[in-house]
């Protein structure tokens, strides 16, 4: 078995198609947009407050309150497309909505929001409908104190939804006197203005975000709808490929041959989205996920993540996908490297910070492993792996009865089983640890060989640890592809037998190799 990133609405790991799928597709609404200029009429904007010149601005924009006959998914959908539309680096750079909406209902002050997020301003507002007119009410404040910069309005006719983000963003962006390009990318604006279309992508968006498999149906419905609505457009199409990945990553074994139509349809629609629109990251997003976890290609996955990162640099999601393939790699530095890019980006993503804990253990780096593990599972306590490897963390550093207690709290059983042997071992109770060993190989012999592997090797039983990975070897666990990091599988790089597997695998020489680590 595979150890990979987790999403925020994972199930409990299986294999590394379902696993590495479920990263690759977290958060597909990035912020990505289209070169031409809006096709709109000029909206109004009234300002309580003069012009300030800002330079470097890190805007996090929260949720809009909505008005009395407003949709939530439509409040929220429309800050979400304004943190797309002031994502316009250098000159200003907007904080990733995944980490400004946990604060939703945060009662901290201002300041302590800002830093939490590494933002210099706070957008909130207040979205309102009103004679066939859609109003954003807008307050831009300093995240230093909190205090007031500018209050203003935007406001558009109810048939112009789609460009009210855009409208918006100007506006603060004169507020802050920030100079960008007079040409602003629309990519997530329908081809043909149809604020019906656009108003069924904000629905999928939100649907998507929630993430079960109800929702993830609910989010197919409504790109479904987006797309007929607007058969050129390229972003509902391409949103559309990446839930249908993730509705076919939940298919059981009993209905495969459903789970293989929503990745045909997929692939279709991943194609189709670059065709419309060869310049829209979410497309190549779509098209790399597939060619990842469906065809199985890492090379030509990571080339297509690149594609996309070379449209939109700062798109954390992309950022993500591809510490992904370079953790896969075993590029631990480069991956280390990409995903605190990333988490500058969008600074309260649990997966993320996971990840990065779990890159650190590949570098032996125990306390920074540790402050990354820890992070994450304060976000969300019952991410599945956290809790895990933040025991391995722990007794990497000889404290053994903090990772016995971590392990405990594993909320996966296979991997409390898996970190409870390795703890219980590093805390000298050798009964314990070879019980839940054996319960390991009892239950997930067929699907975990690699992880009986790992815990063979930290007893430093050469001869079990490749009994265990000939098995995984031979039954094509994905999980094999990681031994040259994995903690204490890695110190026998030297072996010979390490060293034929590496080289069946058609991975030998590549990637940072752990050695003698612990």
């Amino acid at each position: 078995m595979r150890l990979v990133v987790l999403t925020r609405c994972s199930p409990v790991p299986g294999t590394l198609r379902r696993l590495l799928l479920l990263v690759l597709l977290a958060a597909a609404m990035g912020a990505c947009t289209r070169t031409e200029p809006q096709p709109v009429a000029q909206p109004a904007v009234r300002s309580t407050a003069p012009e300030s010149r800002v330079t470097n601005a890190r805007v996090a924009i929260f949720p809009f309150t909505p008005g009395e006959e407003v949709a939530v998914y439509r409040a929220d959908g429309i800050a979400r497309h304004l943190a797309a539309a002031l994502s316009r680096p250098p000159a200003l750079t907007a904080i990733a909505p995944d980490s400004s909406f946990r604060l939703r209902r945060s009662e901290d002050l201002d300041s302590v929001i800002g830093r939490r997020l590494g933002a210099s301003h706070l957008v909130r507002g207040r979205l309102v409908e009103r004679d066939d007119r859609v109003i954003l009410e807008l307050d831009l404040l300093r995240a230093s104190d909190g205090s007031p910069l500018w209050h203003g309005q935007v406001e558009r006719p109810a048939t112009e939804l789609a460009g009210l983000a855009g409208t918006a963003a100007e506006a603060i962006e004169k507020v802050l006197g920030v100079a960008v390009s007079p040409v602003r990318e629309t990519r997530d604006l329908p081809t043909g203005g149809s604020a019906i279309a656009f108003d069924a992508l904000l629905q999928g968006e939100m649907a998507f975000e929630r993430g079960d498999v109800a929702s993830t149906q609910a989010a197919i419905d409504a790109f479904t709808r987006a797309n007929a609505l607007d058969p050129q457009w390229a972003r509902p199409r391409a949103l559309l490929a990446l839930a249908k990945l993730r509705l076919a990553a939940w298919s059981s074994p009993a209905s495969s041959s459903q789970g293989d139509a929503l990745r045909e349809q997929a692939r279709v629609d991943a194609d189709a989205a670059l065709r419309l629109d060869p310049r829209d990251p979410v497309a190549h997003r779509a098209l790399a996920t597939w060619l990842g976890e469906v065809a199985l290609d890492a090379v030509s996955a990571e080339d297509e993540i690149r594609r996309g990162l070379a449209l939109s640099p700062g798109d954390p999601d992309l950022l993500g996908m591809l510490a992904v393939r370079q953790t896969g790699f075993a590029k631990l530095d480069e991956a280390a490297a990409t995903l605190r890019q990333a988490l500058e980006l969008d600074p309260l993503s649990a997966p993320m910070l996971y990840q990065l804990g779990y890159v650190n253990l590949g570098l032996a780096d125990y306390p920074q492993a540790e402050d990354a593990l820890r992070r994450a599972r304060d976000l969300e306590p019952n991410m599945p792996l956290v809790h895990a490897f933040l025991a391995v963390a722990l007794f990497q550093q000889n404290r053994t009865q903090e990772a016995i207690d971590a392990a405990r709290r594993e909320p996966a059983p296979l991997w409390r089983t898996y970190a409870l042997a390795m703890a219980y071992w590093a805390n000298g109770e050798r009964e314990r640890s070879e019980t839940e060993l054996q319960a390991l190989i009892r239950e997930h012999a067929a699907d975990a060989p690699t992880q009986i592997a790992g815990v063979y090797a930290q007893r430093d039983d050469r001869d079990a640890l490749f009994h265990w990975l000939g098995v995984a070897q031979r039954t094509g666990d994905p999980g094999i592809v990681e031994i040259r990091y994995m903690p204490f599988v890695a110190r026998y790089a030297d072996d010979p037998r390490f060293k034929a597997i590496l080289t069946d695998l058609d991975i030998a020489g590549s990637g940072n190799v752990a050695g003698d680590r612990r």
